[in-house]
């Protein structure tokens, strides 16, 4: 019997061998073939719920795997909305990969990659005209981050524990004791801000205290008394914003910085500034009629300033920076010293290890272009905004009334971007959004969103944004990056003029759909925010106007449709896809 039981095993095992070596002939043989010769090229996947493959595949596999997932993106040259840098060169792209390899945290190791750190650090630092540094060294205080969101948190971190410092100091108590520690303060800020606030007021207990902009009368540029006067014992500082990036206005940086030093004087405050350049703070350097309205260290009570290296630094991967007025009292709040590498070296960053292609990169691109090549840059990005800003300001319907109405803050002192809606006089049944979807049929995304937000400290009310008009106003952007060259911008106009007809010939279709909309909102005043469902028929209704809207994002109008045991019920989306 025991012979038997033995002879089953082997034969098992030889199965089980036999298996394997079919498994391992065939694994040879698609190293040895054409993906799409390959068995790969026609197996069903669950992307959703992918697992670690048992055996690897030929790198050439898995690049053309990667690249059919890539080519189902938008294409990023006709992406207005986004911010981000999408052209390169192939010198830059080397770069970058070099880049990849080194660990920055590693300073003993790295040395020389660390100084490429420094060196543009410094680069920046003279650019926004910081204080030459008095500690010896010759570097300015700052760091290359992974992105601005970073670099704001860093800055934001560094002002809460500066205001401790100072308001223990004014009541004579430990900064360490419960009574200073157990409080929580406040950031001033318009509400146009980026979505890198909202995470710093979660993760680091900061309470925000809004200034709301109006957006026809001062293109969402914030009134300087209204800001400062937010001010009071407990604000940790104030944040400007030097372009926000609903319509790429300018925050008067040079007007808040006065207010702020009479609220200190008045008062024995010590609020200062932080500038959030995120994309203005490599665009107004160059521009000429920024020569006389100062935005950046010149001011006294500029104590930081955050910039993105991957918007308008041009660089091609996630970068950014941030650089102090002075270490004392500031970064050295933030600073980590760290000795087991080896050696001794201070850390700035949320993040430890991080590879030097970012920093790579910014230092190619501002070697590459110089100062001359930035503002030749930013000349021409400001010319193709100013060709598409009159090109919708004369476009006009079969009446002979404008379509839209010009909502960004004009050719000068502000981004390369061009804001607008459709004229409100028009009374069309389709709205801002309606003409996304529709231009997307030409390949171009031109994002259309609502005025409204959630209060990132809790509460489901929609807050309007400005001031002068109501959370359900809707709006659009073209962001002029230096990839959208006037050819393109060309194309564009004519997109719109092709576009704007047909949708006026459907407005049956579209009122239809919008009444269904507004059914749906109507049901929802009736019933509580949060945990009261919506009748079925509604949801019905409400899912075949999305339908018919043809996105694939399940979103309608700002809501998002989530399913339950319960029920259905509407569910507010955020915002944060805004300040890409």
């Amino acid at each position: 019997m025991g012979s038997y039981d033995k002879k089953d095993e082997v034969i098992a095992a030889l199965q089980a061998r036999v298996e394997t070596l079919e498994s391992l002939l065939l694994s040879h043989s698609n190293f040895n073939s054409t993906y799409y010769a390959s068995p790969h090229a026609a197996e069903i996947t669950d992307d959703s719920c992918a697992m670690i493959p048992d055996r690897g595949m030929p790198a050439s596999h898995v690049a053309e795997i990667i690249n059919q997932f890539h080519s189902c993106d938008f294409n990023p040259r006709l992406n207005t909305s986004s911010y981000v840098n999408v052209v390169s060169e192939p010198e830059e792209r080397q770069v970058a990969i070099l880049g990849a390899r080194v660990n920055l945290a590693d300073a003993s190791v790295y040395p020389a990659s660390v100084m490429i750190h420094d060196t543009v650090v410094n680069m920046i630092a003279e650019l926004w005209h910081a204080p030459h540094p008095t500690d010896g060294s010759g570097n300015y205080c700052g760091a290359g981050t992974v992105g601005s969101t970073e670099a704001c948190l860093l800055a934001g971190l560094a002002l809460k524990f500066r205001w401790r410092e100072w308001y223990a100091r004014t009541k004579g108590l430990d900064p360490q004791c419960q009574a200073v520690l157990g409080i929580r303060p406040n950031l001033v800020i318009s509400t146009c801000y980026q979505a890198a606030w909202e995470k710093f007021f979660r993760y680091f207990d900061v309470h925000p205290k809004f200034c709301k902009p109006k957006l026809l009368e001062n293109s969402m540029s914030v009134d300087a008394k209204e800001l400062c006067a937010l001010c009071d014992e407990e604000t940790i500082g104030v944040v400007a914003i030097l372009g926000n990036h609903y319509n790429g206005a300018y925050d008067p940086v040079w007007e808040i910085n006065d207010e702020i030093q009479k609220v200190n004087q008045a008062n024995g405050f010590q609020v200062g500034i932080h500038i959030d350049a995120a994309s203005g703070g490599f665009i107004a350097p160059f521009q000429p009629e920024m020569e006389s309205k100062p935005f950046d260290f010149r001011l006294s009570n500029v104590l930081s300033i955050s910039s993105s290296g991957h918007k308008f630094g041009e660089s091609i991967c996630g970068t950014g920076w941030v650089v102090f007025r002075q270490r004392e009292d500031l970064a050295e709040h933030i600073a980590v010293t760290v000795t087991y590498l080896g050696g001794h070296c201070d850390s700035l960053t949320l993040n430890f290890s991080r590879p030097a292609s970012g920093v790579y990169v910014q230092y190619y691109k501002l070697l590459r272009l110089g100062m001359d090549g930035y503002r030749s840059k930013v000349r021409n990005q400001m010319k193709v905004a100013s060709f598409l800003r009159e090109s919708l300001r004369n476009m006009k319907n079969a009446d002979g009334v404008n379509y839209f109405q010009i909502l960004d803050a004009g050719g000068s002192a502000c981004l390369p971007v061009v804001a607008a809606r459709l004229n409100p006089q028009l009374h069309v049944p389709y709205d801002d959004i309606d003409l996304q979807h529709a231009l997307s049929e030409s390949h171009w995304y031109v994002s259309g969103y609502a005025l409204g937000f959630e209060d990132p400290c809790g509460g489901d009310e929609e807050l309007s944004l400005c001031s002068d008009v109501s959370p359900d106003t809707t709006m659009f952007r073209i962001v002029v990056k230096s990839n959208l060259t006037m050819k393109l911008a060309q194309n564009l106009k004519k997109q719109f003029e092709i576009t704007l007809p047909i949708l006026d010939t459907m407005e049956d279709g579209y009122r239809s759909m919008h009444s269904a909309k507004e059914l749906m909102e109507k049901e929802r005043a009736k019933a509580a925010l949060d945990d009261v469902f919506v009748t079925t028929s509604v949801v019905k209704v409400a899912k075949k106007w999305m339908g018919m809207r043809k996105s694939g994002v399940q979103k309608l109008m700002g809501y998002e449709f989530m399913e339950e045991e319960k029920g259905s019920h509407l569910r507010q989306s955020r915002r944060g896809s805004l300040a890409c």
